[in-house]
């Protein structure tokens, strides 16, 4: 009757392999009804060269409402691959849900830095101290972005700190 069974899914994949397929979910055998069927073409366990297995689903009979990217060469890639569209993810979703966008590269942190540290000359005693410390702390994040990406920290933060001082808020490391 060409139907296949899966047995031991993830939880975390059983709504993809539902939304995939059209179909829903049966907890018991009670209620499995043809309603609760989904279709597609070809359904198939592919063996992945001793690192695991994988469901092969084509044909569905939903396309577009769902994707899966399988690319790198080891376990650790294709788990660093998931992290990151996770997070690009998270950005799309939080894009919509508050319509609002920071930059990145370390412009909010500079941008706090320079802020702090006029702040901290307006005022005097450990006051002054503790904001122009916290200044220099925030600094650290793009110096640490600039090592990570090949650049020279102290040249990238400071450059970026003078566009910043010149009215240039949104300038952020170039990576």
């Amino acid at each position: 009757m060409k139907i296949v069974v899966v047995k031991d899914v993830e939880r975390e994949d059983i709504q993809f392999i539902c939304k995939t397929t059209g179909t829903k979910p049966v907890a018991h055998i009670d209620q499995f009804t043809a309603d609760m069927l989904g279709s597609a073409e070809l359904g198939e366990e592919v063996n992945l060269n001793g690192c695991g297995k994988l469901l092969k689903i084509k044909g569905c009979t939903s396309p577009g409402r769902t994707v899966t990217i399988v690319h790198g060469s080891n376990k650790l890639m294709i788990e660093e691959a998931e992290r990151s569209i996770h997070d690009a993810l998270c950005v799309i979703c939080c894009l919509v849900r508050k319509r609002a966008l920071i930059t990145g590269g370390g412009t909010p942190e500079i941008e706090l830095a320079l802020r702090l540290t006029e702040y901290s000359r307006t005022i005097s005693g450990m006051e002054s101290y503790c904001n122009h410390a916290f200044a220099d702390t925030m600094e650290a994040i793009p110096s640490t972005l600039a090592e990570n990406a090949g650049l020279i920290p102290i040249s990238t933060v400071t450059e970026q700190g003078n566009q910043h001082a010149q009215g240039e808020k949104i300038t952020s490391i170039n990576v």
